[in-house]
């Protein structure tokens, strides 16, 4: 495989891009684009097009016109990851999600339209089951939460990885499998509301306004009257919805409940929904390595969250499969060959024959400071 820095007119179908395409938005800020390993399709090529990019870096296996610098002379394949579950089943469940997204909020469908609400909960209900059963098949927990992370169309990427955190918490806790199903149908709409919040508002760098903040937080009630108005669902799911942003010592929103006041499935997407939004790549923040975000969660319990619920979510969260590149304190990378300690996996460096066990006491001053592809970032947020 070799790695290119061409002009866009060079670039072809079948090439990989190598490295984040950034774009400028109107405000002059940064937008990530296209991430790195894209496949480039025609659609990419007429995306690049548009946007006026004019050179990109790209992976190939032929060497193309011979006067071409090499970026590097030859780059080594990386380990992959094992998915949670097939590209085929992601794409398709990211489609479903923003079809029912796009339903609920368009107020030309209709409200109480039966029809139009059993059909996309019966495609819902079908991946759901996929999901499911790919989850349930992997007895050593969700074996990479990260292969699910995408820079574009966040919020439809982040209710799938929600609904697959809130599937794995479930499974933990004993629920059966049409619990199960009505608890991952929560996590999917739990943000449908967030299609009304101005974008300016959910990607602003900078700290909310009061009043900026007041209009994020009703993405949560607005969820939950748009799927009623629609007819989508029934109360279990509309009061899910509504208060997944509520905390068990009553400084949540929108109502302030405590603890058993707020229904299960809030309670357990409230876990799943600040884990994978703060291990997120956003305009406004860096995201956290996902051992630090468990550290949150857990410093949590008692406050946000509920000790059983954060329990059997961490039980089956894989903080660095076997395979993750990480990036360490110490400006080395390497990739990880063994995570009996979950905190403290061992660590193969790139371009060496060192491997560093984190979990040595030698080694306690190193940590993980970056998970390696996908990159994504996270201030006062919905």
């Amino acid at each position: 495989m070799y790695r290119f820095n061409i002009n866009l007119e060079e670039l072809e179908k079948g090439m990989v891009i190598a490295e984040p395409v950034f774009a400028i938005t109107k405000t002059g800020t940064n937008m990530l684009l296209i991430k790195e390993d894209t496949l480039v399709t025609d659609k990419i090529i007429s995306l690049l097009q548009r946007q006026q990019v004019k050179q990109i870096v790209v992976n190939t296996r032929k060497k193309l016109r011979e006067n071409l610098p090499l970026v590097q002379s030859k780059i080594e394949e990386k380990p992959k990851v094992k998915p949670i579950f097939s590209d085929t089943l992601r794409k398709e469940a990211v489609e479903n999600i923003r079809s029912l997204f796009s339903i609920v909020n368009d107020p030309d469908h209709g409200n109480n339209n039966m029809t139009t609400a059993y059909q996309a909960i019966e495609g819902l209900d079908r991946i759901l089951n996929q999901l499911i059963a790919s989850i349930s098949a992997e007895p050593g927990g969700i074996v990479h939460i990260h292969d699910l992370k995408s820079f574009d169309e966040y919020t439809y990427h982040h209710s799938l990885s929600v609904a697959v955190l809130a599937i794995a918490t479930g499974q933990v806790m004993g629920m059966d499998l049409l619990e199960i199903i009505r608890l991952s149908r929560c996590a999917v709409l739990h943000d449908v509301g967030k299609l009304a919040i101005p974008i300016e508002i959910l990607n602003k760098r900078s700290s909310l306004t009061d009043e900026e903040f007041k209009i994020m937080k009703s993405h949560s009630v607005q969820s939950s009257l748009n799927l009623k108005n629609k007819a989508f669902g029934d109360t279990e799911l509309w009061t899910g919805v509504m208060y997944h942003h509520e905390k068990v010592n009553g400084k949540g929103y929108p109502k302030g409940l405590t603890g058993n006041e707020i229904p299960l499935f809030s309670r357990i997407i409230s876990v799943a929904d600040v884990y994978d939004a703060i291990t997120s790549y956003r305009p406004y923040r860096k995201p956290m390595t996902p051992s630090d975000a468990r550290e949150l969660i857990m410093g949590e319990v008692g406050n946000s969250f509920e000790y059983d619920i954060v329990k059997a979510f961490t039980k089956k969260l894989v903080l660095y499969p076997l395979n993750t590149i990480v990036e360490l304190s110490n400006h080395t990378m390497g990739v990880v060959i063994e995570n009996e300690n979950q905190m403290r996996p061992v660590v193969k460096l790139e371009n060496a024959n060192e491997v560093i066990d984190l979990s040595n006491h030698k080694n306690l001053n190193i940590v993980i400071t970056k998970v390696i592809n996908p990159n994504e970032k996270s201030g006062r947020r919905g």
